[in-house]
């Protein structure tokens, strides 16, 4: 048999072979967390600030702060009844405060801060109907009741001689309870690196 030992023709425009494309991946470095003090001491100053962006360590301190204080307040109002009355207003500043916390928490995600406006509706409404409840009870008659079974079979009768405002505020206040575990996964997620359009990471440099 013959050998074919002719040469082949030379391949032209042959497809080169490509490297894989490199991600890129930005040199970032994180701050370390804020302490407890620092935290709430930045809450605290911000307390009516909506803007900017708030990283986990400072919201969620804070938080904590909060309901420490509601709970020594409300162990004082069992031996004090009067102290849950300078506890009201108290309490709303508070919520203020957590409102804005969470809403630049939300932003250090780069998640809108209406989230928070939904809540916040959820809350009046629940409140304020909670407030027309209680009307008829009278403010002088919550001074002087100091049996919390009485308080409290004075609020089921107002409740029946109002259905409307009950169903109001009960709705209300599950809609507020499934926004608030929303919000609660929305905020243990990490900071975004880099600056969005609500200022720049107070965690990532």
């Amino acid at each position: 048999m013959e050998q074919n030992n002719q040469t082949q023709p030379p391949v032209f425009n042959q497809p080169s072979v490509q490297q894989p494309a490199q991600q890129y991946q930005p040199q970032v470095t994180a701050i370390p967390m804020m302490n407890p003090i620092e935290a709430i001491t930045a809450c605290f100053k911000k307390l009516f600030n909506f803007k900017g962006r708030a990283r986990r360590s400072e919201f969620w301190w804070f938080m904590l702060f909060v309901l420490v204080l509601s709970l020594v307040f409300a162990w004082l109002s069992g031996w004090v009844p009067a102290l849950s009355y300078v506890w009201l207003p108290i309490s709303l500043i508070l919520m203020i405060g957590e409102l804005s916390a969470l809403t630049r928490r939300l932003h250090d995600t780069s998640r809108s801060g209406w989230w928070v406006v939904a809540l916040a509706v959820c809350l009046l409404l629940y409140y304020g109907s909670l407030a027309i409840l209680l009307i008829p009870i009278g403010f002088e008659n919550m001074l002087s009741i100091t049996d919390t079974m009485e308080m409290g079979s004075l609020l089921v009768t107002s409740i029946q001689d109002h259905p409307i405002i009950a169903t109001v505020m009960t709705s209300a206040s599950l809609l507020a309870i499934v926004l608030i575990v929303v919000l609660i996964v929305f905020a243990v997620l990490d900071s975004k690196w880099g600056e969005n359009k609500y200022g720049p990471s107070p965690k990532y440099k």
